[in-house]
């Protein structure tokens, strides 16, 4: 579980991240209790997605100036989660434990900061 991300300085991003930390925290009890997996990770995957292309429209209609290794981040995750086993628990304890949170958590620090900074920048809506 995780319980907080930090924030950055443009409001709609925060609030898509805090909507999938709840998102995430439901799909990571489901796998600790082994229930409702499938229907958990199909909420978490359609909200990464859609997370991903919210960011990614904007950086299209701003030009970002690092839209493209952003955008390849956002790709490599989505891949990555689509090749998930849904059966193998601990696998997937095991993944969202030391790969998924703390790219997610560093990603939100580092990428995000800067794309957030740029959308308050131009002043993005």
């Amino acid at each position: 579980m995780i319980n907080k991300l930090n924030q950055v300085k443009f409001e709609p991003m925060n609030e898509i991240h805090n909507n999938e930390l709840i998102v995430l925290n439901n799909l990571l009890e489901a796998i600790k209790n082994r229930e409702n997996l499938d229907e958990k990770f199909k909420l978490f995957l359609d909200d990464v997605k859609h997370h991903f292309e919210f960011e990614q429209n904007l950086m299209e209609k701003y030009n970002f100036f690092a839209k493209v290794p952003h955008r390849m981040e956002h790709d490599r995750i989505v891949d990555e989660l689509q090749k998930l086993d849904l059966n193998d628990y601990e696998g997937l304890e095991n993944y969202f434990d030391t790969q998924f949170i703390p790219w997610l958590i560093n990603h939100i620090d580092t990428m995000d900061t800067v794309t957030a900074g740029f959308f308050d920048m131009v002043g993005a809506k």
